[in-house]
């Protein structure tokens, strides 16, 4: 029996579709070297005796197909390298070892004669999608060779192979192809036939396994980031893959993996024209026919055709609802979690210095009329959408450049952190009448003696500032955005900066509601005082992530003083451990992420979490790996992005019980943490 792995015959003939098999790629690469090294010596003109074949069997009118071999002679190989090589007539095609919606892959019977304890298989070159009657099927067209690796017989004895072909040929109607194969190859030195170099040609068409590497293909490496079972805004169910990297020109991919369910032809995933966003916001396949159950952690084989390489990769699919997921969900709804998501930024623990930033407007305009006063405010909260802009500009242009993206990476840069030191030390001073910033002449005319323009600016950096932090519905909007079309990655930054201006449209909207505060006077001072200590001790938060940034990396992860045995993240390490079956806690911080320190310092240092985690840590009933994203990490930022984050804090879980992951929220809970840890089966007993 000739299969995708490498079976034993067994005592009775079998049949093997190849479609119901795997490809080992391993076999295939190292029949590429054998066949190339052939193919080297037939080049050189080296006589190799007749050709090696078996006789054609089919229809010429149709297709015809026979046995190949890449030697004249077992010699003293292990493996014996040989092909089916089909030609067929314009029109006609054979299948793939997937076939699509409809057909059959080609098989064989091997006889049991003499075939005893002998092993083969089949390698799969790319193969071509054509469309039939609306049906999408995989095959090849005009001729192919498919290699075959035969091992198991006694090296230096001549092998008989008798086998009969089982093959469906279809064009406007389908045709068995069937016939009795024979193919003797004796004793002797193994020279190469005339056959080697097209048998070593389609060798190297075949895909190689890219789970490891990825596919380098013009550029850097081609790596699946997400593999997730959603739906379409047309409600149908497909495939989404979304990737960690600049992805190179995709000819086509190929999905295998659930039975009676094939795959459409890649589209973009946001239902919009090509140019409508970079091809890395995902692809999708639909799946057919409508309603076929794909089970959530589906293996999937995934085959992508990006000339001048293809690999497959081996995925495991997880599940993401259109109700709930946020990358379906419906522009509108998401506008509605982007403004909620900025009005939340205005309650964390970022909130301390954009805090000071807002309490200065307030006092600064005590004193002039509703006019003034609400322009002031409508200026600050002009800079806050601004900047939101600028910044979805920034990042839509990284975006293009398939650079890695995320929410505050910003603080990963040092020559940011220092720029923002110095403005902040700055404006503290200014604060104090320590310094006095002067302001061009025209600015001064554009802002009405330059305090529109202050009040503008003053928006912009209550935006920096407030990137550190992520909160519920902000990890949402933002996935939603950098995974989404460029219309609605700035319609959604927009509305998160109107969310965070909304303390600042609101006095303008009131302004009478400044009235409320007592006249000007002595406290004015003692407030700006207590309003620039909270700017200093920013600038010295900032120091601290700067001096984290800047800091050689010791390859180890510290113990917090929870006790906690954190282990260093790597995509190794976690796959290790889930291969083991260890429950494993994932916490993805940054010395820049406030909302990370809150996590930390209120939840998961603090009982009953950390005592649940450190005794089940010291029992080896969980692993607790951290990964620090102070700095950029492309390891870190492809597992964000494969969970469709791209902002921390993240916390997940895994166990056999949840194992494509329980993920957390952003602002994690006590009592949360706990079930989560119940639901993973980390018991607090």
């Amino acid at each position: 029996m000739i299969s995708g792995q490498n079976n034993a015959i067994s005592d009775n003939c079998e049949l093997l579709r190849a479609g119901f098999a795997r490809p080992r790629h391993a076999v295939a690469r190292g029949m590429t070297v054998v066949l190339a090294l052939f193919a080297l010596v037939a080049g050189f003109g080296v006589t190799a005796g007749h050709a090696l074949q078996s006789d054609w069997v089919g229809d010429p009118a149709i297709g015809e197909a026979r046995l190949v071999s890449a030697v004249v002679a077992t010699g003293d190989l292990d493996t014996l390298p040989l092909g089916l090589e089909f030609t067929l007539a314009p029109g006609w095609k054979v299948y793939w070892r997937t076939p699509g919606e409809a057909g059959l892959p080609p098989g064989l019977i091997l006889d049991d004669a003499g075939t005893a304890g002998i092993q083969a298989s089949f390698s799969w070159p790319m193969p071509t999608r054509f469309d039939v009657f609306g049906f999408d099927n995989f095959g090849y067209e005009n001729s192919v060779i498919l290699p075959v690796q035969l091992s198991g017989f006694s090296g230096g004895d001549p092998v008989v192979i008798s086998a009969a072909l089982d093959a469906l040929v279809c064009s406007d109607i389908c045709v068995p192809m069937q016939g009795q194969l024979t193919l003797a190859i004796p004793a002797g030195d193994a020279a190469p036939t005339q056959h080697a170099q097209a048998i070593a040609q389609y060798a190297a068409m075949v895909p190689r396994d890219a789970n490891a590497d990825g596919i380098s293909a013009s550029g850097p490496d081609l790596q699946i980031a997400m593999a997730a079972i959603t739906q379409d805004d047309k409600g149908r169910q497909g495939l989404v893959l979304r990737f960690a990297g600049p992805v190179p020109d995709i000819r086509d991919i190929f999905v295998e993996g659930v039975d009676g369910v094939a795959f459409k032809a890649p589209r973009p995933f946001n239902d919009g024209p090509l140019n409508d966003g970079p091809l890395n916001d995902g692809l999708f396949m639909q799946a057919v026919p409508e309603g076929g159950a794909i089970p959530a952690g589906t293996e999937l084989t995934v085959t992508i055709d990006a000339p001048p390489q293809a690999g497959s990769f081996e995925v495991a699919a997880t599940r993401l609802d259109r109700t709930g997921s946020q990358l379906v969900t419906p522009l509108v709804g998401i506008v509605l979690i982007a403004l909620l998501g900025g009005l939340v930024l205005n309650l964390m623990p970022c909130v301390l210095p954009v805090l000071a930033l807002k309490l200065s407007a307030v006092i600064d305009a005590a004193g002039v009329g509703r006019r003034q006063m609400r322009l002031r405010f409508m200026s600050g909260a002009a800079g806050i959408i601004c900047s939101f802009m600028l910044l979805a500009g920034g990042l839509a242009a990284v975006r293009i450049a398939g650079g890695t993206v995320g929410w505050g990476i910003q603080f990963q840069n040092p020559v940011f952190l220092v720029v923002m030191m110095v403005f902040i030390g700055l404006f503290a001073l200014s604060l104090l009448d320590r310094v006095h910033i002067p302001v061009p002449a025209f600015a001064q005319r554009i802002g009405g003696g330059g305090g529109y323009l202050q009040d503008f600016f003053t928006g912009m950096l209550a935006t920096i500032l407030a990137t550190p932090c992520s909160a519920p519905f902000v990890g949402t909007a933002v996935a939603a955005a950098l995974s989404g079309g460029m219309l609605g990655h700035f319609i959604i930054f927009a509305a998160m900066g109107a969310g965070l201006a909304a303390p600042w449209l609101l006095v303008a909207a009131f302004p009478a509601a400044v009235a409320l505060l007592p006249r000007p006077g002595r406290w004015m001072n003692w407030m700006k005082r207590v309003l620039a200590l909270l700017l200093f001790g920013t600038v010295l938060w900032l120091a601290t992530v700067l001096a984290a940034a800047l800091a050689p990396s010791t390859g180890q992860q510290d113990q917090d003083g929870s006790g906690l045995a954190w282990q260093m993240w790597s995509p190794a390490a976690l796959e290790d451990a889930r291969a083991a079956g260890i429950p494993v806690f994932v916490d993805v911080t940054a010395d820049w992420c406030i909302t990370c320190k809150a996590n930390k310092a209120l939840v998961l240092d603090r009982d009953p979490v950390a005592s649940v985690l450190s005794e089940a840590a010291a029992k080896g009933d969980i692993m607790l790996l951290q990964a620090d994203w102070t700095r950029p990490d492309k390891d870190i930022a492809a597992f964000l992005a494969s969970h469709g984050r791209y902002g921390i804090p993240f916390n997940i879980i895994y166990s056999d019980e949840v194992p494509n992951g329980l993920v957390l929220s952003e602002l994690l809970q006590t009592s949360s943490v706990m079930a989560a840890l119940e639901t993973a089966g980390i018991s607090s007993k």
